[in-house]
């Protein structure tokens, strides 16, 4: 009961996202809404929290090498999904949509419950994971979506959008702020963290009013949840094994590695043509899992 009674606003964050979707349902709110408290998230929230955890946090070896594990199951992830989708004998876009699920990391799942139950830097390491997976998604994956779409001529437009994205560059500006030693006051930065955490909360709701259940009955629809989560943890174990991860670090990349599809599979499905109905359909099932075994497994996570 001890360890439940510690963690209950890990409950309320799962809570948040079961708001959202009785929201959505009773017509309170909908997709509108929760793009809006997503566009918040990225653009203010998250790079608030991404300068409280990184700009004073010690870094160590974990934070070099788990954004490569990012990367590279991202990447497994790619080759898995095409297989799959091929011995489906799936359209070039359900391939896509496929792929877009596999490759895509819901991290932003993760940091609502990590940002209320991990330390500063245990949670800097799951920021580190992220931006190796972020440095993926504006870059190839979305290079990958293009190609699937049949829009190659978008790719130049797409990069410069990404590549100015205010989380990627207070990433910059953190990680050189702390590596050149910048006098930042400790107690600032506690209380920078504090606003970013509560910001994050907002991501569970946001998610509860954009989910959609159609298509949930497709075959295709259940192995892209497979690929994204189950086989995602296979890869965050290997990576563990080569890198040879402990502690802390060794959880973070086997959670980051098994996280849910991300809406970045949604969007760029729908932006590139290609099988919206799989890939919203998969995200939706996969949050919803997702809801319920991530404050499970932040339990392990040592602080």
């Amino acid at each position: 009961m001890e360890i439940f009674a510690a963690n209950w606003r890990l409950a309320a964050v799962a809570a948040l996202f079961f708001v959202g979707i009785v929201s959505r349902r009773t017509g309170v709110a909908g997709e509108k809404q929760g793009r809006a408290l997503l566009a918040f998230v990225f653009n203010i929230g998250l790079p608030i929290l991404i300068f409280g955890a990184l700009a004073g946090v010690q870094l160590k070896r974990e934070h070099a090498l788990l954004p490569v594990a990012a990367i590279c199951v991202s990447l497994a992830g790619w080759g898995a999904a095409a297989f799959v989708a091929r011995r489906f004998g799936l359209p070039r876009i359900g391939e896509g949509a496929m792929v877009m699920c596999a490759m895509s990391l819901n991290n932003s799942m993760v940091y609502p419950f990590a940002a209320l139950s991990l330390g500063a830097a245990a949670f800097s390491q799951l920021v580190a994971f992220d931006m190796g997976h972020a440095l993926l998604v504006w870059t190839v994956t979305t290079v990958v979506a293009c190609k699937y779409g049949g829009h190659a001529d978008d790719i130049p437009v797409l990069l410069r959008r990404t590549l100015l994205a205010p989380p990627l560059w207070v990433l910059f500006i953190s990680l050189a702020l702390n590596l050149g030693g910048a006098p930042i006051p400790r107690n600032f930065l506690h209380a920078v963290l504090l606003v970013g955490q509560f910001a994050i909360l907002a991501v569970p709701l946001a998610m509860g009013l954009l989910v959609s259940a159609r298509g949930l009955r497709r075959p295709e629809v259940i192995s892209a949840v497979a690929l994204r989560s189950g086989f995602g943890v296979l890869v965050g174990l290997t990576l563990v094994w080569l890198f040879g991860l402990s502690g802390s670090g060794a959880a973070i990349a086997i959670i980051g590695s098994a996280a849910p599809i991300g809406f970045t599979a949604v969007v760029l499905s729908s932006r590139e043509g290609l099988d919206l109905d799989l890939a919203a359909s998969a995200a939706a099932i996969s949050v919803f899992l997702g809801s319920i075994w991530i404050p499970l497994a932040m339990f392990f996570v040592p602080h």
